[in-house]
C-alpha cells in the first residue's frame, strides 16, 4: 500500500515556469491526505514558488525545494544542505570568466540573489515562477549566507555550454544535474531529491517499497529508481522514462491527477 506520494513539478504537474495548476489537484491532495498517504512536492523550485501554487493545501504537505537541499513542513526546516563558499564563488568565477552567454543565480532559503535584474533569468524567475529574486551588483561578494544551490541558466542550450568548462570541473564534487534546456544547478552532494525523501521516509517509518514518485528530467532520475511505484510522464526524457518502471500520460494530460486518483481509489477500499 502507498503510503507516500514524491512529485516533482516543472513538467511533470504543470508547464515549465508557470504558477497555474490543476485545481483539481488540491482536492485529490487533501483526500490522500485524509487518507493517511503523506504528500511530497519535491522540486528545483524556490520555496516561495512551490507554497504559492500549492497554497490551498500547503499546510497538509511536505515541501522539497532547490533540488532537495531545504526540507520544510508547515514553515520550519526541517533538514538544509549548503555548498561551501569557496565552491560556488569558484563557479561564479567560472560562468563570469568562460561562460559569457549564461546567466546565473545563487538560492538560500530565504530568496535567491543574481546580478542582471533586467536579464532574462531574473525576470522569467521573478514573474512567472514567482521568486523572490534581489539584485547584488557581484554575487561573489556575499558574505555569510547559506547557499543551498548555484544554479547556471542558458534558454537553450544550457547543458552543452556548461559541458567543455563547467561540468568537468564540478561534476565529483557536486551534485550537477540538468534540469531542462534552460538549467544546470550545482548542489551538495547529500542535497538531492532521493535523499530528501529518505529523510522524510525514516522520519514516518515508511519503506521505499511504500513510496510512488513522479518525474520527468535527469534531476528526478534517483528518486524514481528508489521507490517501489514509479512515473515519468510521457514528456519525459528517454533517460527518465528508462528509469521508471511505468510511464503516465504527460502533463498537459494531467497524468499524474489521473495516478493520483488511482491511489485515492485503492487506498479507500
Amino acid at each position: 500500500m502507498i503510503k507516500l506520494i514524491a512529485t516533482d513539478v516543472d513538467g511533470t504537474l504543470v508547464k515549465d515556469g508557470t504558477m497555474t495548476i490543476n485545481p483539481e489537484y488540491m482536492t485529490v491532495i487533501r483526500k490522500l491526505t485524509e487518507l493517511g498517504i503523506t504528500f511530497v512536492v519535491c522540486s528545483g523550485r524556490q520555496y516561495d514558488s512551490e507554497r504559492k501554487l500549492f497554497e490551498p493545501v500547503k499546510d497538509l504537505v511536505y515541501f522539497v525545494s532547490d533540488g532537495g537541499t531545504v526540507i520544510r513542513k508547515n514553515d520550519k526546516i526541517l533538514k538544509v544542505h549548503t555548498l561551501p563558499d569557496e565552491v560556488w564563488k569558484r563557479m561564479h568565477h567560472i560562468v563570469k570568466e568562460k561562460m559569457s552567454e549564461c546567466d546565473c543565480f545563487i538560492a538560500t532559503p530565504e530568496c535567491c540573489y543574481a546580478e542582471n535584474e533586467n536579464g532574462r533569468m531574473f525576470r522569467w524567475l521573478r514573474d512567472s515562477y514567482g521568486y523572490d529574486m534581489r539584485k547584488v551588483d557581484d554575487l561573489s561578494s556575499l558574505q555569510g549566507k547559506q547557499v543551498l544551490k548555484f544554479s547556471v541558466y542558458h534558454p537553450e542550450r544550457c547543458e552543452e555550454l556548461c559541458a567543455p568548462y563547467f561540468t568537468p570541473a564540478w561534476r565529483d564534487k557536486v551534485t550537477l544535474a540538468a534540469a531542462g534546456k534552460e538549467w544546470m544547478d550545482s548542489t551538495p552532494p547529500e542535497g538531492e531529491k532521493s535523499t530528501a525523501v529518505e529523510f522524510i521516509q525514516q522520519q514516518l517509518g515508511i519503506s521505499p517499497e511504500e513510496t510512488c514518485t513522479f518525474g520527468d528530467n535527469l534531476n528526478d532520475i534517483a528518486m524514481l529508481q528508489k521507490a517501489g511505484r514509479s512515473y515519468a510522464v510521457a514528456n519525459a526524457r528517454a533517460e527518465v522514462q528508462t528509469a521508471a518502471k511505468e510511464v503516465c500520460p504527460s502533463y498537459s494530460e494531467d497524468g499524474v491527477l489521473q495516478i493520483l486518483k488511482g491511489i485515492v481509489s485503492e487506498s479507500g477500499k
